[in-house]
């Protein structure tokens, strides 16, 4: 088992206590932010720069010839190429694969041989010569919109998303004093605490200008939220705490400059240190507000009320709960300000339901079992 990115550690972490229960061996092995997923998760995990001195095709196929496993399961990073390789080499030599999906995003581009700061190429070349056995999605939706962008059907299973089903497992073992010694870390028991999901837009549209490709970034957005919860605190008795949670790939050095002048009397900011889960901080949170981070998504599950905001916007919409008609994003600001007032001041808290596929874990392990056996 391989991933190299958060989301793609989120989708096989669930995997392996079952697949270890079943009698299969696992060999867990990571890159990157992926290791500290791991950690956090208590695994012993391997870290394939030790494995493999230069993360290039013959020397990831030799990797693989010398590990020589009977079955892959890996992430699907957009950012790196390592996964690609893998599927590559495993094709060679015979191996089935499965990469699952995280994320309603950039279908094609995980199979192409651009990452996302290529985005660009990748739409002047959309072909997908990367491709694992199967390619295992969230979702019918998911399914068609890969379909759409051009990947076979045959090679896609609809599994459902194996983080999901660890999300409501932490809910249920999150007892009420540990969320309230969360909630009094970071303030008052009366403060109002708002938890804004950073993305690394910045970071993974450098080269062709994240500003000019989304109508946004990170740091657009963050200062819009601020300004409006500057606007709305005035008529609030309760002190705003907005929590700040990084993406991991992301540092608080971009932040640094942008925090300082943005800070209020009534507004305070406060950067989550990751002491917190995403379960724990969600279900600590008031409010969840962010652009179109899986984050959100996880905040909907847990039945928390979720703000995506994308003001600036200058495409098709990333969010799929936009897409699906579920959940609608706020493009500006005087939007935003209202949607606010009614979830602070008026204690309007709607909150919407996404229907997700159950029993994601046990679908991936029965589609391998059975490829294995009619392989």
């Amino acid at each position: 088992m391989f991933s190299n990115d958060p989301g793609g550690a989120n989708t096989i972490i669930p995997l392996i206590s079952p697949l270890k229960e079943k009698g299969f061996d696992v060999r867990l092995f990571g890159r990157n932010s992926a290791l500290e997923k791991y950690a956090k998760a208590k695994l012993l995990a391997l870290d394939v720069n030790e494995y493999i001195d230069d993360i290039k095709p013959d020397a990831v196929e030799e990797f693989l010839v010398r590990e020589s496993p009977d079955f892959i399961i890996t992430g699907t990073s957009a950012s790196d190429n390592t996964e690609k390789y893998l599927w590559q080499s495993a094709e060679r030599l015979n191996t089935p694969s499965f990469a699952i999906m995280d994320q309603w995003l950039n279908y094609g581009i995980r199979f192409s041989r651009y990452t996302t700061s290529e985005i660009a190429k990748y739409k002047e070349d959309r072909m997908h010569p990367y491709l694992p056995s199967k390619i295992l999605v969230m979702d019918d939706y998911a399914r068609q919109e890969a379909v759409n962008e051009g990947l076979e059907p045959s090679r896609i299973i609809v599994t459902g998303q194996p983080y999901f089903e660890t999300l409501l497992n932490e809910k249920i073992n999150l007892s009420t004093e540990r969320l309230n010694e969360l909630r009094l870390s970071i303030g008052k028991e009366e403060d109002i605490i708002i938890t804004f999901a950073s993305e690394p837009v910045s970071k993974d549209y450098e080269s062709i200008g994240s500003d000019h490709y989304w109508g946004f970034t990170e740091k657009t957005v963050f200062k819009e939220l601020i300004e409006a919860a500057k606007i709305v605190s005035h008529e609030c008795k309760r002190r705003l705490i907005v929590v700040l949670k990084l993406h991991p790939r992301e540092d608080i050095d971009g932040y640094k400059k942008l925090i300082a002048p943005l800070k209020g009397e009534k507004v305070n900011i406060v950067i989550e240190k990751g002491v917190a889960s995403s379960c724990d901080l969600i279900l600590l949170s008031d409010l969840v507000i962010g652009m179109s981070s899986m984050f959100l998504i996880e905040a909907v599950i847990l039945h928390k009320p979720v703000l995506s905001v994308l003001i600036g916007l200058c495409r098709e919409n990333p969010f799929v709960l936009e897409r699906k008609g579920i959940l609608k994003s706020i493009i500006d600001r005087g939007e935003l300000v209202t949607r606010l007032r009614e979830v602070i001041v008026d204690n309007r808290q709607s909150k919407c339901e996404f229907d997700f596929i159950k029993n994601p874990v046990s679908n991936v392990i029965l589609h391998m079992e059975k490829y294995l056996c009619q392989n």
